[in-house]
């Protein structure tokens, strides 16, 4: 079948209920799962910020917040109740009945749906034989406002942003939400990263004790990290919180790179004057040591909190790189990367400098390929008749490459 034959299959199928769905044809159950967040008290807004850990009370600094006047994009972070109440899901093939291994499968950066990822989930998990876990990033998927996806409520913003800083570019409806709450405090990346990281560890615990039908309470799991997603499938591997993943296999498309390495630009992803105030701020608070943050130096402070602290680790390439290369060493033959030569947003050549290292002194295998159509870091397989057949043996040899690896 062609990838956009299956494309067209797979996301018909996907709308075709409201709850969980079977395909003899195609040989695929996809059950919706219901999650409410444990850890929405991390966010901008809630009554009880702080770290339960270590049982103190870590309120924000509202000054450390841009306000435009617009309440679309104003919204503090814990009012978004979709966030905190939402579905995944888990697809696998229908003809087994509970999958003893599962694949957790993280998404790009501004997504709203999964429609892209439907042919990569699926045929993962009937060259695995593994459940693929398709969960969302907070404020994400259908935990990201639905007023962002309002096309003319968000026009108005991308108006204002280009009326207000004429230097900008790249702006759009599509990014002119997260552009304007990533300007308005980039340090959004990190609780973003930190609730979807405690979400995980939750679904897993859920899964252990049996709530989850279709995944065995002993289950394994890998990870997949497509762009934003490689960066926290990255983290959460080289956190491994409660031993989870200790065994686990991480594959990244499209990433595997620093973020300061990530260049996100794009009417798709994000403006101009979001990503480098972005990265502006990220390169200040690592080299005050977070002073300019309490909340979010409590929560980097590797003492307090060894695992969440991997993330400052991850941020720009030149700082912590030897304690960064010294635990991909450990990791070495459990981590692949697959990069694409032409995608600008993730470029092959930052792979390999976070991967294999400052002295390329690391065994971590990254695979590069160049497709002979035109593609780009958002529409790796582009959705056209048109080079139809190259598209899909380019498709079928990622996911070859994908299975033989998780398979080893």
């Amino acid at each position: 079948m062609e990838y956009t034959e299956l494309y067209e299959k797979l996301k018909n199928l996907f709308y075709s209920e409201s709850g969980d769905i079977h395909s003899t044809e195609l040989n695929v159950s996809i059950q919706k799962i219901s999650f409410v967040s444990e850890r929405s008290d991390l966010l901008l807004g809630s009554d009880t910020p702080g770290c339960i850990q270590h049982q103190i009370q870590l309120p924000e600094n509202e000054n450390n917040y841009i306000k435009y006047g617009l309440p679309a994009i104003d919204v503090t972070d814990f009012a978004i109740e979709c966030n905190k109440k939402f579905s995944y899901y888990i697809l696998k093939k229908a003809d087994t009945a509970k999958s003893r291994q599962a694949i957790i499968f993280l998404h790009g950066l501004n997504e709203k749906k999964w429609d892209k990822y439907l042919p990569w989930a699926y045929e993962l998990a009937q060259k695995t034989g593994k459940a693929v876990i398709l969960f969302p990033i907070a404020f994400h998927m259908d935990r990201a406002d639905p007023i962002w996806s309002d096309h003319h409520q968000m026009m108005e913003i991308a108006t204002f942003r280009s009326e207000k800083f004429p230097d900008n570019s790249h702006m759009s409806f599509v990014n002119s939400a997260i552009s304007s709450r990533l300007e308005a405090h980039p340090q959004r990346i990190f609780w973003t990263g930190f609730q979807t990281y405690s979400d995980i560890i939750c679904m897993i615990s859920d899964i252990r004790k049996g709530k989850i039908q279709g995944i065995s309470q002993s289950a394994d799991f890998d990870l997949f990290g497509y762009s934003i997603g490689a960066f926290l499938s990255m983290i959460l591997k080289m956190a491994d919180p409660d031993l989870l993943f200790t065994h686990s296999k991480l594959f990244c498309f499209c990433g595997g790179m620093t973020m300061d390495r990530m260049f996100p630009i794009s009417k798709y992803i994000m403006d101009s004057r979001a990503a480098i105030h972005m990265q502006a701020m990220f390169a200040e608070l690592l080299s005050s040591n977070f002073r300019g943050d309490k909340r979010l130096a409590h929560f980097q402070n590797e003492a307090l909190h060894p695992e969440e602290s991997w993330l400052k680790k991850m941020l720009r390439y030149n700082y912590f790189q030897q304690e960064r290369e010294d635990r991909l060493r450990q990791l070495q033959t459990q981590i692949k990367a697959y990069v694409l030569e032409k995608d600008e947003v993730a470029p092959p050549a930052e792979a390999l400098n976070t991967l294999k290292g400052k002295y390329r002194n690391l065994d971590i295998e990254v695979e590069i390929k160049d497709y002979p159509f035109s593609y780009s870091h958002m529409t790796p397989f582009p959705l056209t008749f048109k080079n139809q057949k190259s598209i899909t043996q380019s498709f079928e040899d990622f996911i070859s490459s994908a299975a033989r690896f998780y398979s080893k």
